[in-house]
Order: structure tokens, then C-alpha cells, then sequence
């Protein structure tokens, strides 16, 4: 068993309990370690570290951090060594030594996962999440060399998806350290066999993100291409925004009347017989890390549109089971669409192959659960990188 410290600002706690799961679900799989979570979250800059603990699955003796520090990241490296310093006085007096320190992103939990690892000679894992991870350490040119150490240095690193490991390479220069891509668990990971169905791609968001979410431009598509599809239809599933509702009603209205239906809040356990039921998921985003609505998506069925360098890209290649198209490429993501409907029997059965075979259990949590385990053991000088894991995880090294 080992003590893992976890840093992630991505980690629901009682000071911020919407965060996604992606990281909370991974942890209490993994039940057989020690976990103790660092959930930080940003407050006013003149505001002193203060931390509530909390008890979830995945262990009981958690922090839900409020540390200071600027916007638009100023002075980040100084505010997170103010973090850093706040958590290692709470491990010593908590008398919590870990083993290993794992930050759930480079460019923020990054400099405090490093600092502590060496604080403890603790071997130091971390997470890479596309979408803050390629928009920080490419903007901030001052700061790269010390993402580039730290990239350099982690002896694990876990991208969720291949195009995000090529990105941290381009910028950063390539690791010679293991890397495991490594998927976002959902607790939505049935696999169904894919049925043919109506021309109706749906598409499921908060709607309060229906601009990064391109929402606009799918209703656009389905009315580009409703004369070559005339029966064609986009169910868009989710609440959250009144406003964002009343808006996109009102541009569905007027761009494809009567082929765009507004479904609400549906149910976690109703979406993957939703998914199942459809000709495609369809969800262009500007900015996505992963995404685990793909996962759940093509695991219940549903061929995927997705976005080009972003979300699931990289798993899976291109016209076979997903399409990918650049977010602000209106022509493409109609080409995308139209493509899966018109062709849905074609993409359907190479989905429902693909399944059969294996394929898709690299999405699913025992295979995600298995890989992370395996990362987990290599930095600990446990294992073979290339050591074999359980139910074929791709595993990219």
C-alpha cells in the first residue's frame, strides 16, 4: 500500500461540490493505497490558506483548500509556493508522510506537486489536462522551462488522451519517462450493441457552456445539410441556463425550424439508452480535455463527431467509429454530420465490431483502473513499463 498525496483543483469537495469527477471516480476504485486529497481552490489574493476536511469514498481525512492568489495567473509560482508551504506544515501535522505525490495538472498543480515530492522524496505522478495544460504553458513563455522540468521530471505521466501527450511534446520537448494515456472514468461505461435508427444525432451539455460547447454551430450544420437529409433531427439534452435555453430556442427557431428539440436535464442512467437510440453524438467543442460523454457515448452505441486536437482525438482513427472536425469550421462539422447519418449502417457496424473485439474496453473503469495501477507501479519501481495489463488497456508508451 502506499500514501499517495493527491493536488487537483478539479476535485468535488463541500467548498465547491459541482467540479467533475473525473478524478474522484478514478480514486475510489483504486481503495487499496492511502489517499489523501488537496482539493484547492482559488480565492481572493489577500486571502490566507484556510481548509475545511472532508471524507468521500476515496478516503477519509481530505482538505477542500481556499488558498489566495491573483487572477489570469499573476504571480503564479510565488501564491502556489504559499499553497505548497500551508499543505506540507498540514502533512507534517497530520503526521502524513506520502510515498507519492500526484498533480492532477501541469500548469497549476504542477509547481506544488513538485515541491512537495521533493519535500518527501516521494516519487511524483501527474496528470495532463489538454485543455488548460496546452493553453497555459503555451501562452506563458516565461514559465515553460519550469513546465518543461516538471514534464521532464514526473516519473509518471498520465494524459487523458493522445492528442494532449502530443501537445506537452511539441511545446515541451518529448518525455523519456513513462507515459500512460490514460481515459476519465464514468460511471456510464455498459456496452450496448448499436441499432439503426432514425436520422437524429443528439447532443448532451450544461447549457450554461453552450458557447465553448459550439451549440450553435451543430443547429447550423443540421440546417445545412436538411436537404440532403431531410428527415434529420439534434436533441440537445441539459439544463442549467434559462437564458442559454431561451437563446438557442430561439436559434433553432429561426435556422432549422421543427428539427431541433430541447430534452432538459435527463437522468445519468438514462443516457446511454438515449445515446443508443440515436444515429450519432454530436458535440464540437472549442475546448475539451476529454470529455467522458464520448466515452459513454460510443460504449452505449452512438458513432461520434468530435472535435478535431481535442476531447477523445487520437484514440480512435478518423472515419472509422468517430469523425473529427476543427471547431471553427462550420463546413466540416456539416461534412461530419452528414457523413454519420447517411452513412450511419457503415459507422454502426464497425462500431458494434469494434466492441466485440475488445476495442472499446480501454473507456471502460476496470481496464482505466488497471492502467493507473500500472503507471502507479512503474514509478514505483514495481513493475515493467512494458509489463502486460489486465483486459488489453491501450496503453501508449
Amino acid at each position: 500500500m502506499a500514501r499517495i498525496l493527491h493536488i487537483s483543483a478539479d476535485y468535488p469537495d463541500p467548498l465547491a461540490p459541482a467540479k467533475t469527477r473525473a478524478v474522484s471516480n478514478l480514486l475510489k476504485m483504486v481503495d487499496e493505497h492511502e489517499h489523501r486529497v488537496i482539493s484547492m481552490n482559488r480565492v481572493h489574493w489577500r486571502t490566507e490558506p484556510t481548509a475545511l476536511t472532508f471524507a468521500d469514498e476515496a478516503g477519509d481525512d481530505h482538505r477542500a483548500l481556499a488558498y489566495g492568489a491573483p487572477g489570469k495567473g499573476l504571480f503564479l509560482r510565488r501564491y502556489l509556493a504559499r499553497a505548497a508551504a500551508w499543505i506540507a506544515a498540514d502533512c507534517d501535522a497530520a503526521g502524513f508522510r506520502p510515498d507519492v505525490v500526484h498533480a492532477h495538472k501541469l500548469t497549476v498543480e504542477g509547481f506544488v506537486g513538485e515541491e512537495l515530492a521533493a519535500r518527501y522524496g516521494a516519487k511524483l505522478l501527474l496528470s495532463i489536462q489538454g485543455n488548460t495544460d496546452q493553453k497555459i504553458a503555451g501562452a506563458r513563455r516565461d514559465l515553460r522551462p519550469h513546465y518543461a522540468r516538471i514534464w521532464q521530471a514526473a516519473d509518471a505521466a498520465f494524459p487523458f488522451a493522445p492528442w494532449a501527450w502530443r501537445k506537452m511534446d511539441d511545446l515541451l520537448a518529448p518525455r523519456t519517462k513513462p507515459t500512460f494515456a490514460l481515459p476519465c472514468p464514468t460511471d456510464g461505461d455498459e456496452i450496448l450493441a448499436p441499432i439503426e435508427t432514425p436520422p437524429r444525432v443528439v447532443v448532451a451539455c450544461n447549457l450554461q457552456h453552450y458557447g465553448n460547447k459550439n451549440l450553435v454551430a451543430l443547429i447550423q450544420a443540421v440546417a445545412a445539410i436538411s436537404t440532403d437529409a431531410p428527415d434529420i433531427s439534434l436533441d440537445i439534452v441539459g439544463g442549467g441556463d434559462p437564458a442559454a435555453y431561451a437563446y438557442l430556442k430561439g436559434v433553432a427557431d429561426q435556422t432549422a425550424p421543427g428539427r431541433v428539440n430541447f430534452l432538459g436535464a435527463v437522468p445519468h442512467a438514462r443516457m446511454q439508452g438515449l445515446f443508443n437510440n440515436a444515429a450519432a453524438f454530436a458535440l464540437v467543442s472549442h475546448r475539451e480535455s476529454y470529455g467522458m460523454v464520448f466515452a459513454e457515448a460510443l460504449l452505449a452505441g452512438a458513432p461520434c463527431l468530435i472535435p478535431k486536437d481535442r476531447g477523445i482525438d487520437g484514440y480512435f482513427e478518423d472515419g472509422g467509429v468517430v469523425l473529427a472536425a476543427p471547431p471553427d469550421d462550420g463546413a466540416a462539422i456539416a461534412g461530419g454530420l452528414k457523413r454519420l447519418v447517411m452513412e450511419q449502417a457503415a459507422f454502426k457496424q464497425r462500431l458494434g465490431e469494434l466492441g466485440q473485439a475488445g476495442g472499446l474496453e480501454f473507456m471502460r473503469r476496470p481496464s482505466i483502473v488497471a492502467a493507473y495501477r500500472h503507471g502507479l507501479a512503474v514509478a514505483l519501481g514495481e513493475a515493467a513499463v512494458d509489463a502486460p495489463t489486465e483486459n488489453g488497456i491501450v496503453r501508449l508508451v
